[in-house]
């Protein structure tokens, strides 16, 4: 039997896309898509990927040639870049997952970090879309609506 710890593990959604339910009007992240950093026993906490998201990650790719070349100094200037941060309380998180109110999706890194950040109602598609595709067998939907 697993110990609760392991089973806060698996459950985990630490590193993937949580997106807003289109039926959570009244959340204050309303239309809102988080980045989740950290999901565990002890709460939960992502930064929002919106307007200033974007602005922030083009700043940090401006920075990041002398970042890299590294040091402590140099790091510490990523403390100025803004972010909106989302944070949740113990068992808050799983509480909203549960009821519906967050849907998740997988990161794709490479287009995060060359700013190709979607907005909402795209990822609202895509994860309606693997919700049909596992649940009706579809390996693939085809490009273009006509094709149907």
């Amino acid at each position: 039997m697993a110990t609760n710890q392991e089973h806060t593990r698996r459950r985990s959604l630490r590193g993937r896309f949580l997106v807003a339910s289109p039926h959570a009007d009244a959340s204050p992240y309303r239309r809102s898509v988080v980045l989740l950093l950290e999901h565990n026993e002890q709460g939960a906490a992502g930064v929002l990927l919106n307007g200033k998201f974007r602005s922030s990650l083009a700043q940090l790719r401006a920075q990041l040639p002398r970042l890299l070349t590294g040091t402590d100094r140099q790091a510490a200037s990523l403390s100025a870049i803004p972010v909106q941060v989302a944070v949740w309380e113990a068992g808050q998180l799983d509480l909203e997952v549960a009821s519906g109110l967050w849907l998740n999706a997988p990161v794709d890194a490479k287009r995060l970090l060359a700013g190709d950040v979607p907005d909402w109602k795209h990822f609202v598609r895509e994860v309606g879309r693997s919700i049909y595709r596992d649940a009706l067998g579809i390996e693939q939907f085809p490009e273009h609506v006509s094709v149907n």
